[in-house]
């Protein structure tokens, strides 16, 4: 149990506002700055600062029967509720203000874009389907077989309260075995006798889960909140049972992998049910590729099997889903692939761009599998032939910035379709749009296209993007480039895999500005304005901040490819700005990364005296 010393109020998304002294149960330790937490007297999870809260210990409070009837009222509620699929939150990446901090942080950088309406539409919607084997919701656990316990011991008529047992070590000290059973509840135990503890499973919380999981149809995530709530509600009203209590909540923490974490023997419905449903679409994908004819009676079996899919890769514990998705060197990813490739119904591809879009969530080496194989030249024609059908253009598109998104290398013969003239399609949508698009979502989702696919490309001067746009008028197109920058907008970051690929936008601008005729793309207008944010960027960002670099290398570039020292607009808050980096101290508390980055800031800024000395003049 944790308390809140302060107050705390933020805009960081899925942070938890809480005033002081208020009661959190912390369900999983994020990261230094923020863990993820639950209210104690309203069952809210949001993130919280870690130095804003202080550990306490479990209450001394006997209010047994109320603590049962609202853990069994909140059951009730969670289960009698129809909650929809819920996106899995990220941890807020930036620390807590720094006025309560206990040692200095410093802010990382969090870049979103156009997620929240890109990535609803991968939200599956509420099906009629439900399979066979939802219908029964009982799940059998083993017996835990516990034993009588009887001691006697008399007690008074008008009992004392006894004295408070020591204070349990803390849990990084004390190992799974030392962590007893809590004791029998009042009902069962004999007035006046003393109880035996017995050690607590390690896998009881995810056995928690599991039942809720199943039972409720709430998602994995949300049936890991519902368990801590109930848990740590227990724990705080019966402090007799507080350490093994505790134990099943470091159990929720700590397994990570649900899988591994039921008992040996067992394996958890979502698993089960993935087995069931990759191998009999591929089955049936080998049939039908067998007859060589499609069997349109199949379509509602195979709408149904891929709804399920869709939502057990949105709901489900993602460890669970990886592990599916890679047996056999991913070939039920391939599976799926090649019958996009032989399926032409449109209603069953869109439920494939779903499937497709909801791995590519799930992992970048699922995002790898897809990139190599034969789905993007699939998906390139798909775009360029397909363009009354709007709304598999716009999941298309998007599946296609997933795939890129993580700027890996495309296989080369993948460049059939990804050449000249599927570039220049992207810009006509952008240009002119489609009439097809009333809308108008195609043109920002081709231009995040474009962006995500420049991604892999090294080398500007055999960049086929620069090479199609220098021979286009291109002047919304820029002018959208122009207002992704200002917003300090990433609109390709979409996932949190590692590695990360460089800031899509900037990159695109370094490759613009590294020749003078691929410049000119921008009116002079734009191009004022592409000062101003960039000058004001490399005055503002912190120092270590590798964006700072970015910025540089951008600012460098305009000035090498432009008539900058015709006009030198801003030129004297440039000055200042890179004066200042020149003195900044070597070792001014950021980590190894930050030193690195503001090694480089330095070199580059060095750089710009060296090849235009008008900039270090006063």
């Amino acid at each position: 149990m944790y308390r809140s010393l302060y107050a705390f109020r933020s805009a960081e998304p899925n942070s938890l506002h809480f005033g002081a002294g208020e009661s959190f149960l912390i369900l999983e330790r994020s990261n230094k700055h923020w863990w993820l937490g639950s209210r104690c007297s309203s069952g809210e999870t949001g993130y919280i600062p870690a130095s804003y809260i202080e550990r306490i210990q479990a209450p001394e409070q006997d209010e047994v029967l109320q603590s049962i009837d609202r853990a069994i009222e909140g059951i009730h509620n969670l289960t009698n509720t129809d909650v929809p699929p819920q996106p899995r939150r990220a941890a807020p990446i930036t620390p807590p203000p720094p006025e309560k901090l206990r040692a200095s942080r410093h802010p990382g950088d969090c870049l979103t874009v156009t997620m929240e309406t890109q990535l609803l539409i991968f939200s599956p919607h509420t099906s009629s389907f439900h399979s066979d084997t939802h219908t029964h919701y009982s799940y059998d656990l083993p017996p835990s077989n516990p034993s009588p316990q009887p001691a006697p011991s008399k007690k008074g008529p008008a009992p004392q309260p006894q004295p408070t047992p020591p204070p349990q070590p803390s849990t990084e000290d004390q190992s799974e075995t030392d962590w007893p059973l809590a004791p029998p509840s009042v009902a069962e135990s004999a007035p006046g006798s003393p109880t035996h503890s017995e050690p607590v499973p390690g896998t009881t919380g995810a056995e928690l889960i599991e039942l809720v999981r199943r039972n409720t149809g709430l998602s994995y995530d949300l049936s890991r909140v519902a368990v801590g709530v109930v848990v740590g509600h227990l724990q705080t009203t019966l402090p007799q049972a507080s350490s093994a209590l505790e134990k099943v909540l470091l159990s929720l923490v700590e397994s990570k992998d649900q899988s591994s974490a039921l008992p040996q023997g067992q394996v958890c419905h979502d698993e089960q049910r993935l087995e069931v449903i990759l191998g009999d679409l591929a089955r049936h994908f080998d049939d039908s590729q067998q007859r060589s004819w499609a069997l349109h009676e199949d379509h509602s079996l195979i709408a149904c099997y891929l709804e399920e899919l869709l939502k057990i890769l949105t709901d489900a514990d993602p460890e669970v889903c990886k592990k599916m998705c890679r047996v056999n060197h991913s070939e039920p990813v391939l599976s799926l692939v090649t019958y996009y490739q032989m399926e032409h119904r449109v209603s069953l591809r869109l439920l494939l761009l779903k499937v497709f879009g909801a791995m590519c969530s799930l992992d970048s080496a699922l995002i790898s599998t897809l990139l190599n194989s034969i789905l993007p030249m699939e998906l390139a024609r798909d775009l360029q032939t397909d363009t009354q059908e709007h709304q598999k253009m716009c999941y298309t598109a998007l599946v296609l910035t997933m795939i890129f998104s993580m700027g890996e290398q495309v296989p080369y013969h993948h460049y059939e379709h990804l050449n000249a003239s599927f570039v220049q399609f992207l810009l006509d949508v952008v240009e002119d749009g489609l009439p097809s698009d009333p809308t108008e979502q195609l043109p920002d989702l081709c231009v995040n296209l474009i962006l995500a696919f420049n991604l892999h490309l090294i080398v500007p001067s055999s960049n086929v993007i620069m090479q199609t746009v220098v021979k286009k008028n291109v002047k919304i197109f820029s002018e959208k480039i122009v207002l992704l920058l200002n917003r300090g907008d990433d609109p390709v970051c979409v996932f949190k895999h590692a590695p990360p690929a460089p800031h899509s936008v900037l990159k695109f601008l370094q490759d613009v500005f590294a020749s003078r005729d691929s410049s000119d793309i921008f009116y002079r207008t734009d191009m004022m304005v592409m000062i101003d944010i960039a000058v004001r960027c490399i005055s503002d960002l912190s120092p270590g901040d590798k964006l700072r670099m970015e910025y540089l290398s951008l600012m460098h570039s305009i000035i090498r490819s432009t008539d900058y020292l015709e006009h030198r607009h801003r030129l004297s808050d440039l000055q200042g700005a890179l004066q200042r980096i020149l003195r900044e101290e070597d070792n001014s508390g950021v980590d190894e990364g930050g030193a690195t980055a503001k090694q480089m800031d330095k070199l580059i800024v060095q750089e710009m005296y060296k090849e235009f000395p008008q900039i270090s003049e006063s």
